[in-house]
């Protein structure tokens, strides 16, 4: 069911839509088109949502268009977690925690992000002229996070997209549901009194990929694609990763030690991260990367060792994520033998055989476009970058 609402999350009557594109991504903010005629269109929908997924769209560019045939609207919009980037990080933020300093851990990790990350990047501070959401940002109460949690954002970082990069080395995402909520505090009053600005809570939740690998399987053996495709390049991919942080105090394990223009020593430790998976085909070459640590929120002391070598490696990590050899498997599924959402969902890993290049891959769905037409639904699943496994021709 495709429910529509307005500006205030009132429901509104359905409309009758020639095709609605609704795409959601693990990685990224998804986005959807809505395309349907002049005289169906309510220009009062804001927002929408498809039942029984997370996701919520948010109408932000309609386009009217004339034709022979008629007159149409296309509207298009990404859902709400593109909102997380409408705010950056407005000074260096940094953060580790485990279960063992925190027994009460989900629920402190919840109040930390909610409390720094989320509220005191987007509500109003000293001087500024107003807040970016009135009510905030929130992580709801069920949300899982990964343990320990290290996480350090440098400031003007968006943060929807700094929390995807964090989240996506746990196999973990997120969400955003958009909540009526009401702000008390003193300096939202100017802003509750304008009425066309409705004012709602932002609820951030987790989600967890699971590992179907065993269980569910794509290809012709199983009758439920009509389409496989598969795409790989090396062209961007860096397997070595050097990143390097110089302190005005020396002292450290392993380090180097730099004389600066007034001849002051200083030092400098590297931490190195190479993934031999990820070297170009067939070529004995790891391009190598250079960058700089820049680790902020803690002091850069030798005492402090440990904990400025784990956020340089999670930087490493991170810096990684953008120079990944690109091997895709994109499939156009029928609801035959699995079907989606009862038996996989965006996030799940699943196994793909291709018969015609006798490949078996396994590996992660990371964007799942919906086509809404003529009643029915269409399919299309994109997978991660994949991993072989045994191929086995399958003659059902």
């Amino acid at each position: 069911m495709i429910v529509f609402y307005d500006k205030e999350m009132k429901q509104l009557p359905a409309i009758d839509f020639i095709e609605i594109t609704w795409n959601r991504k693990w990685k990224e903010p998804g986005n959807f088109t809505i395309y349907t005629s002049y005289k169906e269109w309510n220009d009062k929908i804001k927002y929408i949502n498809i039942e029984g997924r997370p996701e919520t769209g948010i109408v932000q560019k309609v386009v009217v268009e004339k034709k022979t045939e008629g007159t149409f609207i296309t509207a298009k919009g990404y859902f709400a977690e593109k909102a997380l980037n409408w705010a950056v990080v407005k000074s260096d933020w940094n953060v580790y925690a485990s279960k063992s300093e925190h027994p009460e851990y989900n629920d402190w990790v919840i109040g930390k992000i909610g409390g720094e990350l989320f509220m005191l990047n987007v509500q109003k501070q000293l001087d500024e002229p107003r807040p970016v959401f009135i009510n905030g940002i929130w992580p709801t109460e069920d949300s899982e996070w990964p343990e320990p949690f290290s996480m350090s954002l440098e400031a003007g970082k968006e943060i929807g997209t700094s929390l995807y990069d964090y989240l996506i080395q746990y196999n973990m995402s997120y969400y955003v549901s958009i909540v009526p909520s009401l702000a008390f505090v003193s300096w939202a009053q100017p802003w509750l009194k304008n009425p066309d600005e409705p004012h709602f809570m932002f609820r951030v939740g987790t989600l967890k990929g699971r590992n179907l690998s065993d269980k569910v399987f794509f290809g012709d053996g199983f009758n439920n694609v009509s389409k496989i495709t598969w795409t790989y390049d090396d062209t961007d991919a860096v397997p070595y990763i050097e990143i390097r942080q110089t302190m005005e105090s020396t002292g450290f394990t392993n380090e180097e030690i730099i004389t600066d223009d007034s001849g002051n020593q200083k030092g400098r430790i590297h931490e190195f991260l190479v993934d031999s998976n990820n070297r170009p085909k067939d070529i004995d070459v790891y391009p190598h990367k250079i960058i700089e640590g820049n680790v902020t929120g803690i002091e850069l002391k030798p005492e402090n060792e440990q904990t400025i070598r784990a956020q340089l490696q999670q930087k490493a990590r991170e810096e990684m994520l953008n120079h990944y050899k690109s091997e895709v498997v994109s499939v156009d599924v029928l609801q035959e033998t699995f079907k989606y959402l009862a038996d996989y969902n965006l996030g799940d890993t699943c196994s793909i055989v291709f018969d015609e290049i006798e490949k078996t891959f396994v590996a992660q769905i990371i964007e799942i476009t919906e086509t809404h037409r003529n009643n029915k639904m269409d399919v299309n699943l994109t997978f991660g970058t994949p991993r072989k496994t045994k191929y086995v021709q399958l003659n059902i």
